[in-house]
């Protein structure tokens, strides 16, 4: 079985004047002669994503279960959000036929399908790229290990240099051979990068990336116990002569044991011995290793890089630390920690290829998300206490329409007088308050 780690090493370079222009053909997991020089996968001026996307998608996520659930987990909640416009001074959320585009992205597309490649791309690669066409008709998701991000140094007017993304280069000949490389404006891709590289410039990262190690151990454990189970189950062993042996013999027998009861794909075979060879076991079965807990903290592990409480998706410690009536509060960290950050980047990067009005932003609206609805009391106490403060905002002089949106939105900026003063009467020998002096 490959291991994860060993599928990130890059391939060979491609000669250094070849691989370093903008329109050479790069394989899948190559890069520039400069990448491979560099810890950060290209010069500063190309930026190609980190090598071992392929791993992470065939190894990581068609091949680890608690990695597959983890992204599953985020993509079901992201792609359940809808787009749709927010004012930016009255925070109030609208929308019209310009979110059409983000609504059928391509033909028989969905906003769903489009958020769900964007959180896939991410996860993966740590960056998703979308681009628009220039027709403007539909959107396309460029697959990210076969983008260049390509950037110049400018001046501004007092001589100041800086970096700035001129376009990204899309060379798509090791996946679709029939498909020409092309580089595509700033102003057609949105270029979605969560997680910041902090190794580039512009580049994202993958959560993966400083989980490698936890992701193979968690690969070999699951290898394991698929050998234990295949085979006889035998720890391993000392293996002692009464006779000397010479040098070349424990040699020979050291080689041939090593070949074949070796690693994990010879684990547990059946050992047969002869001329008064005797062993003493020295290994641990799987109780005695507690293969269940050791387990469990790798998978702890991976779960908190991708920001997923394990009770959401059913890890063994999750469910230790807390049961399933904890979980709206589970539900409601992972929303608010990680997937609402998440949906703020995305609108703000699918912005630029959307047609925004200028008093608005592109944003997002999870009224309809079941998984984060409050429960029906907390929800009706809620309603009651903005309903309470827009009553007392209201008798005490401010304009009703003012009043909603900023309760809605929570910021008291929004408020607007009327300019009539409330009058206090007397009924009952209690206060009671009416607008505009009225009696």
């Amino acid at each position: 079985m490959s291991r994860l780690l060993d599928r990130l090493r890059p391939a060979p370079a491609a000669p250094a004047e070849d691989a370093t222009r903008l329109g050479s053909k790069i394989s899948e997991g190559t890069a520039s002669g400069a990448a491979i020089l560099m810890s950060s996968w290209g010069s500063p001026d190309q930026e190609r994503i980190r090598p071992g996307y392929a791993g992470f998608a065939e190894d990581g996520y068609a091949g680890n279960g608690v990695i597959f659930s983890c992204i599953l987990a985020r993509l079901m909640l992201f792609s359940e959000a809808r787009f749709v416009y927010q004012n930016r001074t009255t925070k109030k959320l609208w929308s019209n036929g310009g979110l059409s585009l983000l609504e059928e992205p391509w033909p028989g597309g969905s906003t769903g399908e489009l958020l769900a490649r964007m959180e896939q791309d991410a996860s993966l690669a740590g960056n998703a790229f979308i681009r628009r066409d220039a027709d403007g008709g539909f959107l396309e998701r460029l697959r990210p290990d076969m983008v260049t991000i390509v950037s110049e140094i400018v001046e501004n007017r007092f001589g100041q240099q800086h970096r700035q993304v001129l376009g990204y280069h899309y060379d798509p000949m090791a996946w679709d051979g029939d498909r020409a490389a092309e580089f595509y404006p700033v102003e057609e891709v949105a270029h979605w990068s969560p997680i910041p590289d902090p190794l580039a410039q512009f580049r994202g990262m993958s959560w993966l990336t400083p989980i490698v190690r936890e992701v193979n151990a968690d690969t070999a454990l699951t290898g394991y116990k698929l050998k234990y189970l295949e085979n006889a189950a035998t720890p391993n062993m000392i293996i002692k002569y009464e006779q000397q042996l010479t040098d070349d013999v424990i040699e020979s027998v050291g080689a041939r044991m090593k070949a074949r009861h070796g690693g994990v794909d010879n684990a547990f075979k059946t050992l047969i011995l002869d001329r008064g060879a005797d062993f003493t076991v020295v290994g641990s079965d799987l109780q005695k290793l507690e293969y269940t807990a050791v387990q469990a903290a790798g998978e702890s592990r991976i779960a908190s890089a991708a920001g997923v409480p394990g009770i959401v998706i059913g890890l063994k410690e999750g469910l230790q630390a807390a049961t399933y009536s904890n979980y709206g509060q589970a539900m409601r960290r992972f929303a608010d920690l990680t997937v609402r950050p998440n949906w703020r980047s995305a609108c703000g990067s699918l912005a630029k290829i959307s047609d925004v009005p200028t008093d608005s932003r592109l944003w997002f609206d999870t009224d309809d998300v079941a998984a984060l609805r409050e429960g029906e009391q907390e929800r009706a106490q809620t309603f009651m206490t903005k309903a309470t403060t827009a009553q007392t905002l209201i008798m005490a002089g401010y304009d009703p329409a003012s009043v909603a949106d900023a309760v809605n939105a929570g910021d008291l900026t929004l408020l607007v007088h009327t300019g009539r003063v409330p009058t206090v009467l007397y009924q009952d020998g209690q206060n009671t308050t009416k607008p505009g002096g009225q009696a």
